[in-house]
């Protein structure tokens, strides 16, 4: 076979290539920032509603911080018995800036792994990046609502309650409304990107457009007479 034979092959081929790989690079370039954001972003709020606070008391929990009504907060806790919001006392935020470093690592080895294990891994990871932080928020939620001060007793006594990380928990004539925050966001993002690629845009796409089609007319839904 002669070089002019092969190279008409070869040039496609190679175009191909390249194209994955500036994809692979943009994919990761766009991953990482949107973890680096993730870093000072919150990771979850909750909003406490109650008659005698209308417009809410927020608190919102950082990586490494806690910010918001704390103190109204924290007061309202000691009124029914919970123990206030104390950041010391959760040695996990000490985590927080290895667990985003690893993280953007992982963004790199996913891209240079691709569908090999070390790249699934990666991925995995990235997965249980955000997973993990509302697990731990869930927990420690556990902990304020059963671990109560009995001694002194408190003014409104309650019986063990589990706050819920994500939706709406009513205890007495307060409702405590909680949501993942925009870091949480950010990461799930980044590992759906890094998951699916650019066929995520496209599958969503055409997600909506099936969805905005008249029940009965779907792809799929045919019915018989």
């Amino acid at each position: 076979m002669t070089p002019s034979a092969t190279q008409p092959t070869q040039e496609p081929a190679q175009r191909t290539s390249a194209r994955g790989w500036a994809g692979r690079v943009v994919l990761g370039v766009v991953a990482a920032v949107l973890v680096a954001l993730a870093y000072r972003s919150p990771l979850w709020t909750s909003t406490l509603h109650a008659p005698q606070y209308p417009q809410g008391l927020r608190v919102i929990v950082f990586g490494d911080r806690v910010a918001g009504d704390v103190e109204e907060v924290s007061a309202l806790n000691h009124y029914v018995g919970m123990k206030p919001y104390d950041i010391d006392r959760f040695p996990e935020v000490k985590l927080w800036a290895p667990t985003v470093a690893a993280a953007l690592l992982a963004v790199g080895v996913s891209q240079v792994g691709g569908r090999r294990w070390p790249g699934r891994l990666a991925r995995l990871f990235l997965w249980a990046v955000p997973i993990g932080v509302l697990a731990d928020i869930q927990w420690r939620l556990y902990g304020f609502g059963h671990d109560l001060v009995t001694d002194p007793r408190p003014a409104l006594p309650l019986e063990p309650f589990t706050p819920r990380v994500v939706g709406p928990t009513r205890v007495l004539n307060f409702t405590n409304t909680a949501w993942p925050g925009r870091g949480v966001l950010l990461l799930l993002t980044a590992a759906a990107l890094l998951s699916f690629g650019p066929g995520l845009g496209r599958a969503l796409r055409r997600l909506g457009r099936w969805l905005d089609q008249p029940v009965g007319t779907r792809a799929g839904e045919g019915g018989t007479a």
